[in-house]
């Protein structure tokens, strides 16, 4: 191949060589000049901030709120990395809690569910509320004086409350699905104390006296009112004690629980009482050795009055103004105070006629009955043929009929004929049986020794509660 044709040789392009060329002599020294300066700041850097990567990278500025932090350097040369903290968000980024207000008030005279929730449901859903309500408790029901409360959340109604009684209330949601309803306890506070005082005048007065409610008098009335006629057997120097549970709702005396023991001296003699269920879950009063307090009858139908007129074969009339057998008992006492039945039986007659006004006639076991006078209504439970308990309402006292004033004229008959109430002798029920003494001695110790400390004036542990 000659010289010239050599020259006249094709590669492809893609096969087309280029020689690098050379490095000038004198960009050489400038290189190995940035390099070395290069190394150099990493080396200063590095003495200056020994604990911390010289790569991190500014988060904040990103717009995140957290960071990495990092621990010395081990000895084997690992890093440790450290527990990673949350900065606090703005106050104005934070969520809020939703807010929640309570506006509670009583039902007054004339409230309805409309009147009181007009405002926050229409029409249409208050009628819906109040139909669904009907199988957990009935809202056109609402009774005056109980308490009220509504609830709000950041000022939208979301639930309501009513206290059917001292013991339950209804509670409402409002909730976006519709409404949803329960039945619950109220809850109370409760506290065990021995109350004890002595009778100057009254029951009434002693208890009132020791710093307590009326309440309790009656409690402790109706507890030994098979044994003690308050009416006509109370002196005074007569005492009491009461071991009682006392209900608090945050924090304010509300009311009476459980009288779990008590004590009544009368002219000398003294009564115990001990409440104790038994295994069925009947509970009732019992004496020290397990004999019911509980008899036939109740010494009185009102255990806190006077007589005013008692059992005669021949008594002025105070109206008709001639001598006539009065054979019942009349005991004075205030328009409205409750009747109570002496014994369980049926009601045999509710009516009313000029000389006894209106009356209920009770028909008991073993041929007693008893007849209640000159009442000024009925009872809700007085209906013929209804079965009653011993002690229960039947009745109030009024001067209805042949009456000068208002007072009961209770009367008692045996086989068809008119006895003498007062002269009647109590029949006890079962005592508790010898197999569940130990059960029954056991469950009334603690309340057996303080019974038996001595009697004072007030209230052996605290001082006197202040009245509800």
């Amino acid at each position: 191949m000659t010289k010239k044709n050599r020259h006249k040789i094709h590669r492809p392009a893609n096969l087309s060589l280029k020689r690098k060329s050379a490095p000038s002599r004198l960009t050489m020294p400038f290189f190995a000049f940035l390099g070395a300066l290069l190394i150099g700041a990493a080396i200063f850097f590095n003495f200056l901030s020994p604990n911390e990567t010289q790569s991190s990278i500014d988060w904040s500025a990103q717009g995140i709120a957290t960071r990495h932090e990092y621990q010395d350097i081990k000895d084997d040369g690992a890093f440790a990395e450290q527990e990673q903290e949350s900065e606090e968000l703005p106050e104005a980024c934070a969520p809020r809690e939703p807010e929640i207000t309570r506006m509670s008030d009583t039902i007054k005279r004339g409230d309805t569910p409309s009147t009181l929730l007009e405002g926050h449901l229409g029409l249409s859903e208050i009628y819906s509320l109040c139909n669904e309500s009907k199988d957990f408790y009935p809202l056109d029901s609402l009774r005056a004086g109980q308490p009220w409360t509504m609830i709000y959340s950041n000022k939208a109604l979301v639930g309501l409350e009513y206290e059917i009684d001292s013991n339950e209330r209804l509670v409402v949601s409002l909730t976006d699905s519709g409404y949803e309803f329960r039945r619950e306890a109220i809850p109370y506070e409760m506290e065990t104390k021995s109350v004890s005082g002595m009778v100057e005048s009254s029951l009434f007065g002693a208890v009132t006296s020791a710093g307590e409610s009326e309440e309790l008098a009656i409690r402790l009335g109706n507890v030994f009112a098979y044994d003690v006629d308050f009416t006509r057997d109370l002196r005074t120097g007569d005492s009491f004690k009461v071991i009682v549970e006392k209900k608090f709702r945050e924090g304010k005396f509300v009311g009476y629980g459980q009288l779990m023991a008590a004590s009544f001296t009368n002219q000398g003699q003294t009564y115990r009482a001990y409440q104790y269920t038994d295994k069925k879950g009947n509970t009732a009063y019992y004496d020290e050795k397990g004999r019911p307090l509980r008899k036939a009858f109740l010494k009185s139908p009102l255990p806190f009055t006077r007589i005013s007129s008692g059992y005669s074969m021949s008594r002025m009339h105070p109206i008709l103004k001639y001598r006539r057998p009065h054979q019942g008992i009349d005991y004075a006492a205030p328009t409205g105070t409750p009747i109570s039945t002496v014994a369980d039986g049926i009601i045999a007659q509710v009516g009313s006629n000029k000389s006894q006004g209106r009356f209920v006639r009770v028909i008991h076991s073993n041929g007693y009955e008893t007849i209640y006078n000159h009442m000024s209504k009925f009872a809700k439970a007085s209906k013929k043929g209804a079965k009653v308990k011993q002690g229960q309402t039947i009745g109030y006292v009024g001067s209805t009929g042949y009456a000068t004033g208002p007072h009961l004229d209770f009367r008692m008959r045996q086989n068809g004929k008119l006895i003498n109430p007062l002269k009647l002798k109590t029949m006890p029920a079962d005592p508790i049986a010898s197999k569940d003494m130990p059960a029954f001695k056991a469950a009334v110790a603690a309340y057996m020794a303080q019974l038996e400390e001595p009697v004072q004036s007030a209230s052996l542990e605290q001082p006197p509660t202040p009245k509800p």
